[in-house]
């Protein structure tokens, strides 16, 4: 299964975008009005990790390992990978990628994940998903609204 997204910040330098990616504000905020509670959170460079519980008919733990982290004065780009699944997910993989475009910053995510049938991936597709597409408002409220007022 393959989703893509891509999320146009206009008139937000890409350095205050890749900056917010190392935060725990930033991460926190993305998931404060989900039932999710993050576990652990190292950060988002080469072998640094997550652990995370969402709340979907029971509490479901989810662990994951940052690679391919590249970033540049414009640009970001790195993966997390599934190490620790719920639901029979066989395959999780989130590529985030922050790049600075003519009149802001483009954040793309691309997921994929796998799991063992099809009934499952049905079922699964929007638990999994819900948490990426609300970014969609997420991105624009941390940056317009709450990033440089504190």
């Amino acid at each position: 299964m393959l989703f893509k997204q891509k999320v146009h910040i206009k008139k937000i330098n890409s350095h205050d975008v890749i900056e917010s990616f190392h935060n725990i504000d930033f991460v926190n905020f993305l998931i404060s009005l989900q039932p999710v509670k993050i576990l652990k959170w190292t950060g988002i460079k080469n072998g640094e990790s997550a652990s995370f519980k969402f709340w979907f008919f029971g509490w479901k733990k989810m662990d994951v390992i940052h690679q391919n982290y590249k970033s540049e004065t414009d640009y970001l780009s790195f993966e997390d990978h599934g190490v620790g699944l719920p639901f029979g997910l066989t395959s999780w993989k989130h590529h985030h990628i922050v790049e600075k475009v003519q009149d802001g910053t483009l954040i793309t995510d691309i997921i994929s994940f796998d799991e063992s049938t099809l009934v499952k991936r049905f079922l699964i597709k929007p638990i999994m998903l819900f948490p990426i597409i609300t970014r969609r408002l997420s991105y624009k409220v941390w940056f317009y609204f709450i990033k440089n007022k504190g």
